[in-house]
């Protein structure tokens, strides 16, 4: 064997070793039993399904030997996952695309888009969640607190100096109020109470 027959022969074996790698089938991914139930289909959805709009999953990422090899399944069940998380319960299949060998290298992952719809039994998601809601308004300021009594001069007799009329009695206006076991003086001032 010469050297130009053993390049080819190790550039053949390298491709079938990297091609059947490429054939390898992932591992299947759990699903949940939530995302179990919902339908992935290539037909139109049962009546009285309600269009969500647009959807897409993948599996797999990346190109030639550093890539990630999808498969079907795996691509499906991301698929009904996406589904659930959107309160979808059928999801109607529009486009497949598998792993290819492009111009620079062979693409690794399964990608699937199609339209989503709701079903009765998969009720709508809200249009806002709940930790998405604007904040609540700020409470209403307190009313203001009430004015004091304005002096009157309904008091009879009238009101001796340093006193005044609040709401027909006479109060002592000392300012500070008066300790216990003082007494306010006409002149506004704190005095010991004299004991009678």
């Amino acid at each position: 064997m010469n050297g130009q027959d053993i390049s080819k022969s190790v550039a053949a074996w390298s491709s079938l070793l990297w091609l059947a790698g490429c054939a390898v089938e992932p591992p299947p991914r759990p699903v949940s039993p939530q995302a179990e139930q919902v339908r992935v289909e290539s037909f139109e959805p049962p009546a009285g399904a309600r269009l969500a709009g647009p959807i897409q999953a993948s599996d797999g990422e990346g190109c030639g030997i550093g890539g990630t090899r999808g498969s079907l399944a795996n691509a499906t069940a991301a698929l009904k996952e996406v589904a659930l998380r959107r309160g979808v319960g059928f999801v109607k299949l529009t486009r497949v695309t598998k792993p290819y060998s492009g111009h620079d290298c062979y693409h690794q992952a399964y990608e699937l888009e199609g339209v989503a719809y709701y079903l009765d039994r998969y009720p709508r998601p809200p249009a806002v969640s709940p930790a998405a809601a604007p904040p609540a308004p700020p409470a209403p300021p307190a009313p203001p607190a009430p004015p004091a009594p304005s002096p009157s001069t309904d008091c009879a007799p009238p009101c001796s100096p340093g006193y005044a009329c609040s709401s027909g009695v006479c109060m002592a206006e000392c300012n500070p109020a008066c300790p216990p076991q003082q007494i306010c003086r006409a002149d506004r001032v704190c005095v010991p109470a004299q004991a009678p």
